[in-house]
């Protein structure tokens, strides 16, 4: 009986110290937290504003940077003269396209035909090279790996390919340069003969006007003339004068 008194006694003690506990707890004021290591760091800013800045100094920097020349950049104008010469010769460079086709001498894979291999060698065999794996020129790989190819069975990746130096490469650019050298030197040499020719027209157009000045002078009277002609009526004016005393004397006489 005593323990159960006892065990009774102390149930009771303990509710009553847990309950006044909590109702202390209650009234005191709340304590704060303490913070996180996280969270008492300043904010940052944001990186759109960090961004900003940086960008609006250089739009400063390339606003002071002095702006290139844009006159410098532009390529100078086809003189007419030029444009005309070109023309000509696009239109000769076409028909000589059409003459080697109608002759059966333009075998290509490309549209248009390559210009140099047939201006040069006066055939295009790209065709037959193609199929060889020999190789092609510099202007139908070009053409090939630019959309210009017209044969359906071939890749440019794995079938187009320049013939090397030895196999025919350096014989054409030997044979471009030679037959173009000799073109241009010949033009040049027509052009210094013109211009030769065009510099004595020149000046003997320049000599022309003194000698339309002495031909007038030679038109007009001279002085020398004039003073002949002077000296040729004071005679007779002497000669009037004496016959004028003559007669005078002759009336003065006694009769």
């Amino acid at each position: 009986m005593r323990r159960f008194a006892t065990m009774i006694l102390t149930l009771c003690l303990s509710l009553s110290l847990t309950g006044a506990h909590y109702l202390l707890a209650q009234d005191e004021p709340k304590k704060e937290e303490p913070s996180k290591p996280g969270a008492s760091k300043p904010e940052t800013p944001k990186p759109e504003a960090a961004k900003t800045e940086p960008t609006q100094e250089k739009e400063k920097e390339k606003e002071a940077a002095p702006k290139p020349d844009a006159s410098a950049s532009t390529e100078p104008p086809i003189p007419p003269a030029v444009e005309e010469k070109l023309e000509a010769a696009r239109r000769a460079v076409a028909e000589a396209i059409v003459a080697a086709q109608d002759a059966g001498l333009v075998k290509t894979t490309i549209e248009p035909p390559p210009i140099l291999d047939i201006l040069i060698t006066g055939r295009a065999n790209d065709e037959s090279t193609l199929k060889a794996k020999t190789g092609v020129s510099p202007e139908v790989f070009g053409a090939w790996f630019t959309g210009y190819g017209t044969a359906k069975d071939i890749t440019p990746q794995k079938d187009v390919r320049i013939t090397r130096p030895d196999a025919g490469l350096k014989e054409l650019f030997s044979q471009r340069a030679s037959i173009l050298t000799r073109h241009i030197d010949a033009v040049r040499k027509a052009q210094g003969s013109t211009k030769k020719e065009e510099t004595p027209k020149k000046e003997d157009a320049k000599e022309k006007p003194p000698a339309e000045k002495e031909s007038k002078k030679e038109d007009s009277p001279t002085d020398d003339a004039k003073k002949d002609k002077d000296e040729e009526k004071t005679p007779k004016e002497d000669a009037k004068k004496d016959d004028n005393k003559s007669n005078g004397g002759q009336d003065k006489t006694p009769e």
